[in-house]
């Protein structure tokens, strides 16, 4: 994928196009895993698949595919971003203590509460990500053992079905969390345009991710 400029007309990229093709499908494919998943629960939500049970487990088993092999495809095409990106995720500084112990306040009232300058990853976009992470590899190897259920002990069976369907409401949680702070909540809402054009406002950088922004500015670009 061609590189795009850091900065460009008063933006900074904060998303490569790998990140937001990651991002995109990986969502995608997690909401068509829920609604196929439900019909296993509830045949009568089945609706938008005229009640086809074996269409609805085809598509799951599908999408459960994509599910896994984008993330692990694009780790492999883009070895030194995902290390990076991984790198990012579980470094964790004072800072980053003290916007977490912060964040329940500002997101009251977010114009009273200064919130510590983050790096490339705020420490709430870590927590969200360990959780996504842990609760999409537990998705992952429950559902895989799923597959071949009929291998498998059945005591063992019962708990990956638990473990699979606790999972997905967990995860659920977070990423409904997720849409509605770069969708709807006032001080972070412009945020959802990233995932679409890869940039933000270079006021908003500064403001929201001051540490990073610094380092891009004295040329260690680490988009």
């Amino acid at each position: 994928m061609a590189k795009q400029p850091v900065f460009k007309d008063g933006q900074v990229l904060r998303f490569s196009t790998a990140a937001r093709v990651l991002h995109t499908v990986h969502l995608l494919s997690f909401f068509t895993l829920l609604y196929t998943g439900l019909a296993r629960l509830w045949p009568e939500t089945n609706v938008l698949l005229g009640g086809d049970l074996l269409l609805g487990q085809t598509i799951h088993h599908l999408a459960a595919v994509v599910f896994i092999a984008v993330p692990v495809a694009l780790a492999l095409l883009y070895p030194r971003g995902a290390l990076h990106f991984l790198k990012t995720l579980f470094s964790w500084d004072k800072d980053d203590t003290r916007w977490m112990i912060k964040f329940i306040p500002w997101m009251i009232r977010p114009q009273a509460v200064k919130l510590p300058p983050q790096g490339q990853e705020k420490a709430g976009q870590k927590v969200s990500a360990w959780i996504i992470i842990g609760f999409c590899l537990l998705i992952a190897v429950s559902g895989g053992l799923m597959w071949i259920a009929q291998f498998m002990p059945s005591e063992l069976m019962k708990w990956m079905y638990a473990i699979h369907d606790v999972s997905m409401i967990i995860l659920l949680f977070v990423i409904v969390m997720h849409i509605y702070m770069g969708v709807l909540f006032p001080a972070t809402r412009r945020s959802w345009t990233s995932m679409i054009t890869g940039y933000v406002p270079e006021e908003e950088a500064r403001h929201g991710w001051r540490k990073w922004y610094d380092d891009l500015k004295k040329g260690q670009q680490t988009v």
